[in-house]
């Protein structure tokens, strides 16, 4: 009977522990800055080294900012002799605002850090992450770039501009407007392009797959006389070489700003906002 009380002992010990070890994973650090000037263009600038960036606009005027560091295999695994790893659950995250510029990031080199942002809606954002994570932003009203290394690009419900590169992931975009006369790209080395404009835009569309096809329900009016030929110096008892341009041209109600669509292995998919 004794064996079996300290056995139940000892079981709710463990669960008691695993459950306040999975509470210290589960922590977040908050703040809440706000912008010096907020009736004024302002910005947001996030850079991670590993992590996810999740942005989304509200009506608010203050920059709300959760961070949580993400645990690691190792973290979560039994350590021999029934000892567990107690994991350093801190971001190190930093915030700095200057003039209506706001930069966010984390001292933490080691671990993934994900972290979530509210934003005035009408911010824009310079976001970049290299590697464990996506880039995701909601209903923002700006202008965006976002740089992924190792992800996927999300930008959803977005009235502005954006420029998008990822070398190894997907890259989506759906915009509710968009800003007259601004360029755009949407690039990626590795994945899908799928972005949705408003069906008035007026734009002159750069498309170029080597792996894959190109897709759009525009009427796209295509460019034959603008492929660009590159040629190399004629020495003389040098080699002369002459190399066409494998990108593709048209223009969408009629052209205006050059939207550049890249992919190396992937198909492009422009789309008409329904």
């Amino acid at each position: 009977m004794k064996k079996m009380n300290w056995l139940l002992i000892s079981i709710l010990a463990g669960l008691v522990f695993s459950q306040s070890l999975a509470a210290r994973q589960l922590e977040v650090d908050s703040l809440t800055v706000p912008f010096s000037k907020p009736s004024q263009p302002k910005d947001l600038q996030v850079s991670l080294i590993m992590g996810s960036i999740y942005v989304n606009g509200y009506s608010g005027q203050d920059v709300r900012i959760k961070a949580q560091a993400r645990a690691s295999k190792r973290e979560r695994s039994q350590e021999k002799n029934g000892m567990r790893l107690i994991p350093n659950t801190s971001t190190g995250l930093v915030v700095e605002e200057d003039n209506n510029s706001m930069t966010v990031g984390t001292s933490s080199w080691a671990r993934a850090i994900d972290i979530t942002i509210d934003v005035p809606r009408n911010t824009s954002l310079k976001l970049a992450t290299t590697n464990n994570g996506v880039i995701e932003v909601d209903n923002i009203e700006g202008e965006i770039e976002a740089n992924n290394s190792n992800g996927s690009i999300k930008l959803t419900r977005i009235s502005g501009a954006a420029i998008a590169y990822s070398a190894n992931g997907r890259v989506e975009v759906s915009f509710d407007r968009v800003t007259p006369e601004k360029t755009m790209s949407f690039i990626t080395m590795n994945g899908t392009i799928d972005v949705t404009f408003p069906a008035n835009i007026k734009a002159d569309v750069k498309m170029r797959t080597d792996n894959g096809n190109v897709y759009s329900d525009f009427d796209v009016e295509m460019q034959r006389n603008v492929r660009k030929v590159e040629k190399s110096d004629r020495n003389q008892g040098s080699k002369y070489r002459v190399t066409l341009d494998k990108d593709m041209y048209g223009k969408i109600n009629g052209g205006g700003p050059e939207f550049q669509f890249r992919t190396l292995n992937g198909s492009i998919y422009i789309r008409q906002k329904k």
